[in-house]
């Protein structure tokens, strides 16, 4: 499944939401046996956004570094 780029551009600040939403739900009623699964979730799930982010950076700037060429080797298996 391909997504368009604005999709695909906002899904960690979609993930940070939810995740924020969750641990949200963690200080408003600390006490249910839920709020302490949704934290545990909104943890996750910003860890996951936090990922989502860092990876995202690391490739750009890898991609800007380098310009795609490849490097011909002399090759020694083709006689």
């Amino acid at each position: 499944m391909r997504l368009t780029r604005p999709v695909y551009e906002s899904l960690p600040y979609l993930y940070m939401a939810i995740g924020g939403l969750a641990i949200l739900l963690f200080y408003v009623d600390p006490l249910v046996s839920r709020a302490v699964v949704a934290f545990v979730i909104g943890v996750i799930v910003e860890t996951a956004a936090l990922t989502l982010v860092l990876r995202r950076q690391d490739y750009r700037a890898l991609s800007r570094e380098y310009s795609g060429e490849t490097i011909d080797l002399p090759s020694t298996l083709h006689g």
